[in-house]
């Protein structure tokens, strides 16, 4: 079984796995019927696509993220520019071949660190621990994307439909927060600490983590796709974390100035949905199984 999709009166949609079709329940959980995935022969430049939600008969989607290695070993990075991809319905059975909608800017995604030995090197391939790439959330119909780059501390949200109209599009200011040599340091340190290896000296490990290091002048505002919640909202997720609560901040959908709702959520949880009430996320245990769970929204004293 596959990810869910809630609408906002309780129905709600289950994309199989492989994206091979689309069962639809009601808000009672009876079944109204399934719809075919899209054709697997699909591609873009000669690249298979990743296709999600079906809408009237229309797709949206992107090419995967992958890195490749070349006979030698040496890593090769996604391409920095990735495109979001439309495909229409054109009747008669008949669709679009994928085409351009936009372009998300990844090129500070993947963090390649590159230890010297001997005639070849090796290569530990992680995420850049400040990194700003575009982040994009596809739900039926809408393709919701997240850059967190431009001005310092500055979110812009960009929404547009299978057809590749820009339906909506919102910059949220947040107080910049300049990258400080204490913030690196740390977030080195802990990968490090977690990394130690007999085979590798301590003081090689540390050159080259440091050498491919992303270091924006400004922690970048926002972090990991934006989730599009049953409260009609756009929540994004920050690096700011106070005491042990991450800061969220929700932001209603297709509205251009609507005040924000700024939330502390459990840094272990990963918010996957939202009411105006409550919200549901997943957390992960010791030996990493995943469990649902679910907060009551409490306003702020005062």
């Amino acid at each position: 079984m596959g990810s869910p999709h809630i609408e906002t009166d309780g129905a709600f949609r289950v994309q199989e796995a492989g994206r091979g079709g689309y069962t639809s329940y009601t808000a009672h959980g009876e079944l109204v019927g399934t719809t075919p995935g899209p054709p697997a022969t699909l591609n873009y430049q000669g690249r298979s696509v990743d296709l999600h939600w079906a809408d009237a008969g229309s797709y949206l989607g992107s090419l995967p993220i992958t890195t490749s290695s070349t006979p030698t070993g040496e890593t090769l990075l996604p391409d920095p520019r990735r495109p979001v991809l439309g495909v229409r319905d054109l009747g008669n059975g008949q669709r679009s071949d994928p085409q351009p909608l936009l372009w998300l800017d990844i090129g500070n995604l993947t963090h390649v660190i590159s230890i010297p030995e001997g005639v070849l090197d090796r290569q530990i391939v992680t995420a850049q621990p400040f990194g700003d790439p575009d982040h994009v959330r596809f739900e039926p119909g809408a393709a919701v994307v997240m850059r967190p780059k431009g001005d310092p501390g500055t979110v812009e949200l960009i929404e547009v439909d299978a057809s590749g109209d820009t339906i909506w599009h919102r910059r949220v200011a947040l107080a910049p927060r300049r990258l400080t040599s204490a913030m690196v340091d740390e977030v080195a340190e802990t990968w490090l600490a977690q990394r130690a290896s007999r085979d590798i000296p301590p003081a090689r490990l540390r050159e080259s983590y440091y050498d491919g290091l992303y270091r924006p002048e400004y922690v970048p505002p926002a972090e990991a796709p934006p989730v599009l919640t049953a409260s009609g909202e756009v929540w994004f997720r920050t690096p700011e974390v106070v005491d042990t609560l991450r800061v969220y901040y929700a932001v209603p959908r297709g509205d251009r100035t609507g005040l924000l709702r700024r939330v502390l959520l459990p840094e272990s949880m990963w918010l996957t949905d939202a009411t105006e009430t409550h919200v549901w996320g997943a957390r992960w245990d010791e030996v990493g199984r995943p469990h649902v769970i679910g907060r009551r929204l409490v306003a702020p004293e005062g």
